[in-house]
């Protein structure tokens, strides 16, 4: 849409409202100054709204901060070490600590501890290690092990 504005009782324009904005900004027109829309000129200029009624628009909106999400960057786990810790520590849950998996490990450790002087303790932490080493591919954040 395209305006006139009544500067020194004499019609000017038409401008575009990003004319006006840049008028406005730089103090060559106020609110104080009459415009009508192209195509709606009256023949009374009594008539002419004030532009204090577009200053909505032709102020600029205050933009809002961009915040940025700050980035966390944790390092993968290796499946190769979380192997080689299940072979040697599986009794202990060495490895699904080092995968993050912290009650898991806790279970393994406190069966080996409680039960260990039984050779069962041994045997079904062992098993369950084995197992383990063989289809976990994840660490408990649900990345997957390099």
């Amino acid at each position: 849409m395209r305006y006139y504005i009544l500067q020194s009782e004499e019609p000017k324009g038409p401008y575009t409202l990003s004319q006006l904005k840049n008028m406005w900004s730089s103090g060559a027109v106020t609110g104080d100054i009459q415009y009508a829309p192209e195509g709606m000129r009256p023949n009374d200029k009594s008539q002419w709204p004030l532009l204090a009624e577009l200053q909505s628009e032709l102020e600029p909106k205050p933009q809002r901060p961009i915040q940025q999400r700050p980035v966390v960057v944790r390092p993968t786990k290796s499946r190769g070490i979380f192997i080689i810790l299940g072979l040697f520590f599986g009794c202990l849950g060495v490895h699904n600590f080092y995968a993050g998996y912290y009650a898991k490990g806790a279970a393994q450790l406190a069966i080996t501890i409680l039960l260990g002087w039984f050779i069962i303790g041994f045997v079904v932490t062992a098993v369950w290690a084995l197992i383990e080493i063989c289809i976990v591919t994840e660490d408990a954040d649900r990345e997957r092990m390099t």
